[in-house]
Formats: structure tokens, C-alpha cells, sequence
């Protein structure tokens, strides 16, 4: 009887999408930062199309769409389970640091370090197990005002 109530919860569980690809995934993280104050930067999409076009070797018409996909996934997505799971599968921790480490420049890009992007940064590295010292480091690296007093 157990068996048949666990099986009829399984089989009524929606299936988690693994289907996203990897650079949609580290792109929709990216947007995440953009939207996480509210406002829409350009400055921040800039940055986003900037990063995606020297770490991925696409056409830019391929960027504007893998940003518009982005987009679209970020109204669409309840939560970050599914597109940092996605990097977790598929990064090193090296390649995980990049990503924070980009998700820090579009924050930047607008000149205005919002606790909303911070949050979403700081919540995103957790999900992917990067350790804190290299989630400051990430921070400091991307900061232009880091080292002024």
C-alpha cells in the first residue's frame, strides 16, 4: 500500500527540465542580476552581450537571441534550482568563478551596486557551492571603485 501512495506521488511530480542548455542557463543567471533591482539598465545588457560575446564564440545576432531567451526564462522561472543545477553539472569551479565573477560586472555596469543584486549574487554562488573567499574575490575583482579610498 506505502509503494502504491509513493508511486502515485511520482508519477504526479512535474519532471525537472534538464534540458536547458548550458549558455542559456549562465545567461538567464545574468539577467537575474540585471532584474533583480527592478530597473533594466541598458548599461547592464550591454555588459551581458559583452561578456557572452568573449566568452562564447557566436554571431552576435546569437547573443541578442540567447539574451532574449534569458528574458523570457527569467518571467517565466519560479526559481534558480534548475539553471544552477545546469552549471553544476556542467562547470568547473574555475568556470563557476567566471560566471560570479561576470554576474559581479553586470551589477557594476550601471554604477550602482543595488542589495537586491548583491542578494541574488550571493544567493546564486551558494547554489553553486562556491566557497565564500572566492565569492569575495569575485566581488573585489569586478568592483572599479575597489582599492580607491
Amino acid at each position: 500500500m506505502i509503494k502504491n501512495l509513493l508511486d502515485w506521488f511520482n508519477q504526479n511530480e512535474p519532471e525537472a527540465d534538464t534540458h536547458i542548455p548550458t549558455n542559456l542557463a549562465a545567461a538567464a543567471l545574468m539577467v537575474e542580476v540585471m532584474a533583480a533591482d527592478d530597473d533594466w539598465q541598458q548599461q547592464e545588457e550591454e555588459t551581458i552581450k559583452t561578456l557572452l560575446s568573449d566568452s562564447l564564440n557566436i554571431a552576435a545576432d546569437q547573443i541578442e537571441q540567447l539574451i532574449k531567451q534569458a528574458k523570457d526564462h527569467h518571467l517565466e522561472a519560479n526559481d534558480l534550482y534548475e539553471l544552477t543545477k545546469r552549471i553544476n553539472d556542467q562547470y568547473s569551479e574555475a568556470d563557476k568563478f567566471q560566471l560570479v565573477y561576470h554576474m559581479w560586472q553586470v551589477a557594476f555596469a550601471d554604477g550602482d551596486l543595488d542589495r537586491y543584486e548583491d542578494y541574488t549574487i550571493r544567493k546564486i554562488s551558494e547554489l553553486l557551492y562556491l566557497p565564500h573567499n572566492q565569492f569575495i574575490k569575485a566581488k573585489l575583482q569586478a568592483d572599479p571603485n575597489h582599492g580607491e579610498l
